[in-house]
């Protein structure tokens, strides 16, 4: 069985800011992937971004900045 890890869990409205949010993040050289959205969040696309918890302050900013709009930010272990 593979070890749960906590990370950093954005959820989306829509698969295009998912998207955006994994370009932006690329391009600031932040680590992370988009992901099947966690069964215990709900997610109106389905998909979400996964990152380190540590990177949760930068991605805030960032995301406020580019005018990405995102359902929540978890903490969760997946």
């Amino acid at each position: 069985m593979l070890k749960k890890e906590l990370k950093l869990i954005i959820t989306f409205y829509t698969s295009s800011e998912a998207m955006a949010t994994e370009r932006i993040c690329r391009e600031a050289n932040i680590d992370g992937k988009l992901i099947s959205a966690p069964r215990d969040l709900t997610s109106d696309c389905g998909i979400s971004f996964a990152t380190d918890i540590s990177n949760k302050d930068v991605i805030e900013k960032l995301l406020k900045e580019k005018k990405v709009e995102y359902e929540k930010i978890v903490e969760i272990e997946v």
